[in-house]
């Protein structure tokens, strides 16, 4: 361990049964609905009218160990066993997973001085709601005055749990924002997608949404996208693919493409830059989480081709657009050495994931991709940056 705290930008708890419902309105209880099948005992996830299909057991309870797919996602697979397999016995789940105390308290034994908390369940509402926009933002406010309750948004210095905003209305979104920053929000989350509101769709870097995005400037909101269902399986679909978005990968096809993942944070970002959205508002700062940084080096290359042959359709120049406003929190399997070449490294975050199977063990395991650095890119990477986006 380094003799300064880890500041780490990816970490998640796990939803409750009652995360949703808690505070719902009950005229929207058809929007969130717990099922057990009698046969089974199983219990499912009813999102409006639609199986909640992209977690195999939304309860969490037994859960995969922390890390557990480490190997799997770092390319070593070499037996080639498939995913279930590596994933091994599955536990009980841990109360440091959804009491704020005892997470504090592991928070300390890691070595962790903060944590950027995020949902695991929810990440997968809105494109099962999009075409019910008072049952979804009845949802999403559910969800975040759960938020607020079980784990502040942003009580201390030692957790940040951001709230989860969508667009698919814009009064709606406006008056959530509101609601978030007078309780003290630091930071939102979204999914990276175009927004899609029943068959129409629109970029979030639209003008429609400026005043939302000034009130984030205002508010001095960092705004983060995290992996999740971004509706990009309709892609796959036109390629004969099945559309489902998960952990494991769905075909060679669809982790070739990185559809669910490279795909849409690209897009996102680069609609924030070339639709002009941080053009018209300087002081948004955009946070990639759980998205890897694979795709950074090939962002970069087709922005400098397209300015350097039409510098007149674009806003801004995105080279300094990208290096100004937007921080990336590599996955545990990238190269970070690589990712200098392609970015500053004050905007470079760390992020273990934990305690999905997913991501580190401990934190304090992804040390070991910042080793080639110096000490001081090694610091800034694993805690300044994060420290200084979220003043902490």
């Amino acid at each position: 361990m380094p003799d300064y705290l880890l500041y780490d930008a990816d970490q998640h708890y796990y939803e409750a049964a009652d995360t949703f419902t808690r505070h719902l309105d009950p005229a929207f209880s058809y929007a969130f609905r717990w099922q057990t099948d009698q046969r089974t005992g199983r219990t499912n996830l009813l999102i409006g009218d639609r199986l909640f299909s992209m977690i195999s057991n939304p309860t969490f309870d037994p859960v995969g160990k922390p890390g557990a797919l480490a190997a799997y996602f770092r390319g070593e697979n070499v037996e080639g066993a498939d995913v279930k397999k590596m994933m091994g016995k599955m536990e009980p789940i841990r109360p440091e997973y959804r009491n704020r105390d005892a997470r504090v308290a592991v928070l300390d034994r890691q070595g962790v001085g903060g944590a950027f908390l995020l949902p695991t369940l929810a990440l997968g509402i809105e494109r099962l709601l999009n075409d019910d926009a008072p049952a979804l933002y009845a949802v999403m406010h559910a969800l975040n005055a759960w938020i607020d309750d079980e784990w502040g948004f942003a009580r201390d210095n030692r957790i940040v749990a951001p709230p989860v905003l969508s667009l698919v209305d814009v009064d709606l979104a406006v008056k959530e924002l509101g609601w978030v920053i007078e309780r003290g929000a630091k930071a939102i989350v979204f999914r990276p997608a175009p927004v899609v509101a029943g068959d129409s769709y629109r970029s979030m870097a639209d003008p429609v949404y400026d005043q939302f995005w000034s009130m984030c400037e205002d508010a001095d909101l960092a705004v983060a996208f995290h992996a999740a269902d971004s509706g990009y399986g309709m892609d796959l679909a036109r390629w004969g693919e099945r559309p489902k978005f998960g952990t494991a990968a769905a075909s060679a096809f669809s982790e070739v493409l990185s559809a669910h993942m490279e795909r849409p944070i690209t897009d996102t970002i680069s609609a924030f830059i070339c639709h002009g959205a941080l053009s018209r508002h300087p002081r948004l700062r955009l946070v990639t989480v759980e998205l890897g940084s694979g795709w950074v080096g090939d962002l970069i290359r087709r922005m400098k081709n397209a300015y350097g042959k039409v510098p007149y359709l674009f806003p801004c120049d995105p080279i300094e657009a990208f290096h100004d406003k937007v921080y990336v929190t590599p996955f545990q399997e990238d190269s970070v050495s690589s990712l200098l070449d392609h970015m500053n490294v004050d905007r470079i975050l760390f992020g273990s994931d934990w305690p999905h199977p997913e991501g580190c063990s401990e934190p304090a395991d992804a040390l070991r991709d910042v080793a080639d650095l110096d000490e001081d890119k090694q610091r800034r990477v694993m805690a300044d940056n994060m420290k200084a986006l979220l003043a902490l």
